[in-house]
């Protein structure tokens, strides 16, 4: 299920892509959110998304992998970070800790997917720099106003129905 709908996402991003990068990547809701909820089984699903993702959305065949590593730091860093009282308790500080995980995470993996394109010649080293910025703005923004919403709503209905 969790790959799926990584893929279902991932093909919905094709909308706003460069040759062989998605500027707009909806997984990354996926990656705030699956950590918390299902663990290492929303990290295989999200691998396996990623690399059929990367392998037929953005055509990248083979170099898939790193749409697959990219999901891995995002995921395994969300995972290690995010506190569980952040996903249940609705204070103020709890949503600023979220959201500055979020924006960690998201500028890693971002920055890491484009240095790997860089250093495998998909992107050069200029337009590389001049991508990172508005996709991670693009990409925080999105995750900070729907990630935190779905953590707060379907978590305590997951955790009564005994998914996480």
């Amino acid at each position: 299920m969790t790959a799926a709908l990584y893929a279902v996402f991932f093909f919905l991003s094709k909308v706003v892509a460069l040759p062989s990068f998605t500027i707009l990547y909806l997984p990354i809701i996926l990656l705030g959110v699956f950590p918390v909820w299902f663990g290492w089984g929303g990290l295989i699903g999200s691998l396996v998304g990623a690399l059929i993702g990367g392998a037929f959305v953005e055509g990248l065949g083979f170099l898939a992998w790193i749409e697959a590593v990219t999901a891995l730091i995002i995921y395994g860093l969300n995972w290690l970070l995010i506190p569980r009282r952040a996903a249940e308790e609705k204070t103020t500080k709890n949503l600023l800790l979220l959201l500055a995980v979020y924006a960690a995470t998201l500028f890693i993996g971002t920055s890491y997917v484009l240095w790997q394109f860089t250093f495998f010649g998909l992107f050069s080293a200029n337009d590389a720099i001049v991508v990172l910025l508005p996709t991670f703005a693009v990409n925080f923004i999105i995750e900070a106003v729907i990630c935190p919403v779905l953590l707060r709503t379907l978590s305590p209905k997951l955790r009564n129905w005994g998914f996480y």
